[in-house]
């Protein structure tokens, strides 16, 4: 039974990347060739459909992500290393879903509005952006004293790479512990100290500031009765 909800699991994980890895190239194709479909007013219209299709599922994505990081944090604090190890490292795995996908959401928001020729403002075409943008690193900052918890709760010395010895070992350290401070404490494994720095850190995820191109000025050149706009 255990092997079988593994690989329901593992299954669930691979179809999660692959729903997010799908959404680059066909945010990239759009971005790419935005200035040959803004000289189609059937062609903008119907890439301007399939991008709200994929803000609906980079959203869906993203919330999906901002929970599992929410209900994992809103638990109550482990006091055990192996365990707090293994959420460290799958907090590794979902900031970097949320890293991704707040890119692609905000790469999203900038076509809506370059595609809608300003028929939206630059605040409705980047609102659920900035809803989730503010969400996350809400999310973030959750996790920052989440950390912070169980670094002070399992005698994670940050500053030394160490921490403190439980079960066993503690209870063979205890008297060398006495004489020398150093027996008290176990080095921690390659990569655990900069993986906690990092999600300890709490680093805001930030917006690009959008350039209002409708806003402009332009220059327009008329030539046998059409008008022509000079790009930069």
């Amino acid at each position: 039974m255990t092997k079988s909800i593994d690989k329901i699991s593992d299954f669930q994980n691979r179809e999660f990347r692959s729903r997010i890895l799908a959404l680059l190239p066909l945010v990239g194709e759009i971005s790419k060739f935005d200035s040959e479909i803004m000289e189609s007013d059937t062609l903008r219209n119907r890439k301007l459909h399939t991008l709200d299709d994929l803000k609906t599922e980079g959203t869906q994505l993203l919330q999906q992500v901002n929970l599992s990081v929410d209900e994992i944090i809103k638990k109550n604090q482990t006091h055990d290393y192996k365990d707090y190890q293994e959420k460290v490292n799958e907090f590794m795995l979902l900031l970097e879903y949320q890293q991704v996908l707040i890119t692609v959401l905000e790469k999203i928001s900038k076509l809506i509005y370059l595609l809608g020729k300003g028929e939206n403002s630059r605040e409705m075409s980047y609102y659920s952006f900035n809803t989730f943008l503010n969400q996350s690193n809400q999310i973030r900052a959750g996790l920052e004293d989440w950390h912070k918890n169980q670094v002070n709760s399992l005698g994670i010395d940050i500053d030394k790479n160490r921490r403190n010895k439980t079960g066993i070992e503690s209870f063979f350290a205890a008297i060398p512990g006495l004489i020398d401070d150093k027996w008290r404490y176990k080095e921690l494994e390659d990569g655990m100290l900069q993986k906690i720095d990092s999600q300890k850190a709490g680093q805001q995820l930030m917006l690009t500031e959008p350039e209002a191109v409708y806003d402009n000025d332009v220059q327009i050149i008329i030539k046998d009765g059409k008008y022509f706009y000079l790009r930069d």
